[in-house]
């Protein structure tokens, strides 16, 4: 009987058989290169090294290797991160090792980017350098730096000199290796499974990355949320930053391009905090719900930018690059301490339970970018970058599931208001733009924007009710109306064109009587037939000044003026006759054979230079004021 766990369909079949091939297809972990001696890679170890550090660039090799007793060599720097602007002298003592093996040999220190190596050339001192950006370019790139160097070289038999700059990314003095040849030119051919699992964790970030990096903007481009667009850009540079760190990547580009990787690598980092900030400030809709919080995400911003500016600079000047690392320390703490303090004023003041997935995530990824400061290891950033992701991606559903909540709430309010505003006998047309407008932002996922247009246009037609049963209002509560009127016109165009009402002082607006809505089909004709087809800045300005016993009411726009409109033809559907503007010419005559003001209308063509520059509607009411038998609405309250 066959073993079932034999049979090629088999699962664990198929998974042995990918390693077996996988192996097989990596160069080196699977020649047979019998003919070598293995157990040379077995020679290998620390070299005991004293070091000192000074700012002096002018001290020389050869003056240390002839008085080293003058210099203050210790092991207390080993392990901390090496300065940018100090100079490392490191004493090395091979005199106890066992170099009888062979008589070439090699020292490895970590890639920093200069190294310079001084030895004994016959009775004086020589130097080796190596190190990034002493690398000849026809070398591979490799994670580490190695200089060789023979037995005969060694100064007093026993001792070499290394002098190590280093201005780029931060690494960690550290104790050099010797080992043979063979072992460098081993691992530089070959690659262990060790290195490969190195790599696993940056693959399965960046695998996760850009899934949903691809979902974010789907969801944008299906549902043009903004929120999905910024969290893309922020999910992008989360990958430019450390996903480009995978060794098999960054270790080869750093290899070859040196400067433009230590370049890319300060200036990304910077950009993940500024494009978390804008996506944070959108996600608690900041510009409302915490305006000082928005206004400060704003400068800091700017002041990323600045400090993005001056790294560049830092960098390509070369010489002052050692600088750009105190800036970049100066950066993240100054981000540490601003989101310390933003995420204290956001639980004080917060009042959607959604931000809570904001600053869970955000609280994660700060603990992991610190862990990865002060430990020096950038595998702790990119645990709480993805914990911070998964956080932010329930927050996001969320977020999807409340707005189509809201949709449908929405959707009932707009059938509801529909019947209110029919009842209220107003404008057809007006009610069926202002009920598009509503369904527009709703498509466009702009839920508050809908919800404050339902509110102001619920207000409206409440004080349309309340003005229907009546014959005069004050003129305080036409103006409220009025400035209604104009705030929806302004959202359902999606600009805000300048509105200015000028009340001469000798007007008491709530003790003054108008007829209820005599302005409105004025503004509205100066909106839709005057400002609308405009490009550029649009001024509606309403003036109301005390003429004896009239009121003069000038409602004057800087639109395109009649003539092009008569040239045009009309803007709305042609079907549609300025129904309002003649039944407030009759409302006005009645007006005017009911008491003895004469009240009138004249319009004015505004010109300049021969061209239209807008028109000027003039009003001239009656003067009435309000007695103890008169029933006020004052800004729509009885």
């Amino acid at each position: 009987m066959i073993n079932p766990l034999i049979r090629c369909g088999h699962p664990l079949i198929r998974i042995r058989l990918f390693l077996a091939i996988l192996i097989l297809c990596i160069p080196g972990l699977a020649e047979g290169d019998n003919h070598l001696d293995y157990n040379l890679l077995r020679h290998f170890g620390d070299v005991p090294a004293a070091v000192f550090s000074t700012r002096d660039r002018n001290l020389q090799g050869p003056e240390i290797l002839h008085n080293p007793g003058n210099f203050a060599f210790s092991q207390q720097e080993f392990g901390k991160a090496v300065k940018p602007d100090r100079i490392y002298w490191l004493y090395l003592d091979l005199g106890n090792l066992n170099l009888d093996a062979a008589d070439n040999w090699m020292l490895r220190f970590s890639n920093y980017d200069r190294i310079t190596l001084y030895h004994r050339a016959g009775d004086s001192i020589d130097f080796r350098k190596s190190g990034k950006l002493n690398k000849d370019k026809t070398e591979k790139p490799h994670y580490a730096s190695f200089i060789p160097f023979t037995r005969d070289e060694l100064v007093n038999n026993r001792y070499l000199l290394a002098r190590i700059e280093h201005t780029s990314r931060k690494y960690l003095l550290g104790v050099p290796q010797y080992l043979h040849p063979f072992r460098s030119q081993f691992f530089r051919e070959h690659i262990t499974m060790d290195y490969l699992i190195d790599q696993v964790p940056y693959l399965l970030f960046i695998g996760g990355m850009l899934l949903m990096i691809l979902y974010s903007f789907g969801i944008y481009f299906m549902n043009r949320d903004k929120l999905f667009n910024y969290y893309a850009i922020y999910l992008l540079a989360l990958v430019l930053y450390l996903g480009v760190r995978i060794p098999v990547l960054f270790q080869s580009l750093e290899g070859y391009y040196p400067r433009l990787m230590f370049a890319y690598n300060e200036l990304i980092q910077v950009s993940v905090n500024i494009t978390y900030l804008i996506f944070a400030d959108y996600f608690l809709n900041a510009k409302k719900e915490f305006p000082r919080l928005h206004k400060a995400i704003q400068f800091v911003v700017r002041l990323l930018g600045v400090i993005m500016a001056i790294q560049l600079l830092l960098i390509l000047s070369v010489r002052y690059a050692y600088i750009e690392q105190y800036v970049v320390t100066f950066e993240r703490w100054f981000m540490i301490i601003f989101t310390s303090v933003s995420y204290v004023y956001i639980l004080l003041n917060f009042k959607r339970k959604i931000i809570i997935f904001l600053l869970a995530g955000s609280l994660v990824f700060l603990f992991g970018a610190m862990a990865a400061m002060f430990l020096h290891n950038i595998k702790y950033m990119m645990i709480g970058a993805a914990v911070e992701v998964f956080i932010f991606s329930l927050a996001m559903g969320y977020r999807i599931r409340n707005v189509e909540k809201e949709k449908h709430v929405i959707e009932k309010e707009i059938i509801s208001l529909k019947l209110t505003a029919l009842k209220a006998q107003m404008n057809p047309h007006f009610i069926f733009n202002s009920l598009n407008s509503i369904r527009a932002y709703v498509i466009s996922n702009e839920t508050r924007k809908a919800s404050d247009y339902i509110t102001k246009f619920a207000r409206l037609i409440r004080l349309i009710l309340n003005f229907s049963a009546l014959q005069r209002i004050s003129l305080e509560s036409e103006l409220s109306a009025l400035k209604l009127y104009v705030e929806l016109e302004q959202m359902r165009h999606r600009e805000n064109f300048g509105y200015m009402v000028n009340i001469d002082p000798a007007l008491d607006v709530k003790s003054v009587l108008v007829p209820p809505l005599l302005l409105q089909p004025y503004v509205e004709n100066a909106l839709i037939h005057g400002l609308a087809p405009k490009q550029g800045t649009k001024k509606l300005e309403l003036i109301l000044e005390k003429e004896g016993n009239k009121i003069k009411v000038t409602i004057r726009d800087n639109g395109v003026g009649r003539s092009f409109t008569k040239g045009r033809g009309p803007i709305t559907d042609p079907a549609h006759k300025p129904v309002a503007m003649e039944l407030t010419r009759k409302r006005i005559e009645l007006l005017e054979s009911g008491i003895s003001a004469h009240a009138r209308i004249l319009v004015n063509d505004l010109t300049e230079h021969g061209l239209p520059t807008g028109t000027e509607v003039i009003l001239f009411l009656p003067l009435q004021r309000a007695t103890g038998n008169d029933h006020i609405i004052s800004d729509g309250k009885s």
